[in-house]
C-alpha cells in the first residue's frame, strides 16, 4: 500500500499519446503539442478602423464646424476590395469602410460622423492626425511570430487567433480512447428498473461523464460475477483503448474477481491500494500500451479514485504537464480528525467569505447527495491527528461552481 503522493508520482510518469496534426475545428480543449508560428500578418494590409473617409491628413488639418474643407470622393473601398486600384491625392478622399484596405497615399482616416456627402464631394468638419483610424499591417500578428507555445490547452480563442495567424492545423496531443466497464451481477443500466437487490450503475454514469466533460466519448460496459466473462471482456478492451477503468471488484470477498481477471490477461500491476479514505481499493496497472484503473465499486471510494488518480491519468495521456486538480488553501468550518497512516478526504462546498475560500464539510449528507453537491475534496493528510474549526487545511477542487447564486 502506498501513499496519495506517490501514486500520483506514478502517475506523473506516465506517457502522453503521441501528437498529431487536427484541424482546428476539432481542436478545442486538446494540448499544443509544437510552438506554432503566424503564417501570415494580421491584418495582411493597413486597413481602416472606422467607417469614414481616407484622407491625406495636411488637406483637413484645420477643417472645424466652423471652417469645414470639401474634396472629391475619388472612389469607394469595402473589406477584402483591391485597394491599388485607388490613390487618395491632395484635395481627393476615398469613401472606406471599417476593414477596407488603406488606398495609397492616405494617411489617415476620418469617421463618417464628421463628414457629409453631397453628389461627388464630401464637406469635412474635424481634421484627422496621421494614422488616425488606421489599422496597421500586423499590428495584431506579425508573420512567424510564436503565437502557441507547447502545453498550451486551446480554447475558443486560442483558435481564433490561430485561424487569424494562417494556421489552419495545429499539432496536438489526442483524445485517449477511454472504456469504462462497471462488474456485478447486481447493477443494471441507467434507465432500467431498480428492482430490490438490483443498483443502478452510477459509477459507471458518472465516470463516463466525467470523460464526456474532457470531450471524450467513453463506451460502456455492463459485465457480471463471471470470471471467465470478465477475462474474456477485459482481454478484448484492452486492445481497443488507450485507458480502461473498471468499476468495482477489487477487494477480497467471493464476488470480487476484477483484479483476478486482470492478472489473467496479463495485467502488470504499477500500485494496488492506496493510503486515502476513500478509496484505499484503486489499482493502476498495464496491459501491453493500455493503462488500466480498476476502481473500488463503493459509490464515494470510486468517485475519490477516479478524480485523484484515474482522470489526472487521462489528462497525463492528453498532454497536461500537470495533470493533478487544482489544490487550494482553505479554511475549514469545522473540527475534523484525521489518523496517523491515512489521508482522509471530504467532500465539502466552498465559498468566499471576505476575500478567504472557506470549505464546508459535507458530512451531514447523503453520499450521492454530497458527491453532487461538492466541489472540493478536503485534504487531511497523513500524520495530521486535527484540523481545527478556522483554521488553515488544503483541498483539492474538482468542479466549477453550479450555482449562480455561489460567492464569486
Amino acid at each position: 500500500m502506498i501513499s496519495l503522493n506517490q501514486a500520483h508520482q506514478y502517475v506523473g510518469m506516465l506517457r502522453s499519446l503521441e501528437p498529431v496534426a487536427v484541424p482546428l475545428d476539432k481542436a478545442l480543449g486538446l494540448i499544443c503539442a509544437v510552438e506554432v508560428r503566424a503564417g501570415v500578418n494580421c491584418p495582411t494590409v493597413d486597413s481602416s478602423l472606422k467607417d469614414g473617409f481616407a484622407v491625406f491628413s495636411a488637406d483637413i488639418a484645420d477643417a472645424s464646424p466652423e471652417h469645414p474643407v470639401t474634396l472629391s470622393v475619388a472612389g469607394t473601398l469595402t473589406a477584402g476590395a483591391d485597394a491599388d486600384r485607388l490613390r487618395v491625392k491632395q484635395g481627393t478622399a476615398v469613401r472606406i469602410m471599417t476593414g477596407a484596405p488603406l488606398p495609397r497615399g492616405a494617411t489617415s482616416v476620418l469617421a463618417s460622423e464628421f463628414a457629409q456627402v453631397e453628389g461627388g464631394l464630401v464637406t469635412i468638419r474635424a481634421d484627422a492626425r496621421p494614422g488616425r483610424n488606421i489599422l496597421r499591417k500586423g499590428s495584431d500578428i506579425v508573420q512567424d511570430q510564436v503565437v502557441l507555445h507547447r502545453g498550451d490547452l486551446l480554447g475558443p480563442t486560442h483558435l481564433g487567433l490561430l485561424a487569424a495567424a494562417g494556421v489552419n492545423e495545429v499539432t496536438c496531443y489526442p483524445l485517449p480512447k477511454v472504456a469504462v466497464a462497471a462488474t456485478g451481477s447486481e447493477l443494471v443500466w441507467s434507465g432500467e428498473p431498480v428492482t430490490p437487490g438490483k443498483v443502478a450503475a452510477s459509477n459507471m454514469v458518472t465516470a463516463a461523464a466525467e470523460m464526456q466533460a474532457l470531450g471524450i466519448t467513453a463506451s460502456t460496459v455492463l459485465l457480471r460475477d463471471s470470471l471467465d466473462q470478465l477475462q474474456e471482456q477485459f482481454g478484448h478492451l484492452v486492445r481497443q483503448v488507450d485507458i480502461l477503468i473498471t468499476c468495482g471488484g477489487v477487494l477480497d470477498g467471493d464476488k470480487d474477481l476484477t483484479l483476478q481477471a486482470m492478472q489473467q490477461i496479463g495485467m502488470e500491476k504499477i500500485f494496488h491500494r492506496v493510503r486515502i479514505g476513500p478509496g484505499k481499493g484503486v489499482c493502476m496497472g498495464r496491459v501491453g500500451e493500455t493503462i488500466v484503473f480498476n476502481l473500488p465499486g463503493g459509490p464515494p471510494s470510486n468517485h475519490v479514485a477516479l478524480l485523484l488518480l484515474a482522470l489526472p491519468g487521462i489528462r497525463r495521456l492528453m498532454g497536461f504537464a500537470n495533470p493533478l486538480p487544482q489544490k487550494r488553501k482553505v479554511v475549514v468550518t469545522e473540527e475534523l480528525t484525521g489518523q496517523e497512516n491515512w489521508t482522509q478526504l471530504l467532500y465539502s462546498r466552498t465559498k468566499y467569505e471576505n476575500g478567504i475560500l472557506v470549505a464546508v464539510p459535507l458530512r451531514s449528507m447523503g453520499r450521492f447527495e454530497a458527491m453532487a453537491t461538492a466541489d472540493a475534496l478536503i485534504e487531511i493528510p497523513e500524520g495530521c491527528a486535527v484540523i481545527g474549526e478556522g483554521t488553515p487545511a488544503e483541498a483539492w477542487l474538482f468542479r466549477e461552481k453550479s450555482r449562480t447564486n455561489d460567492e464569486a
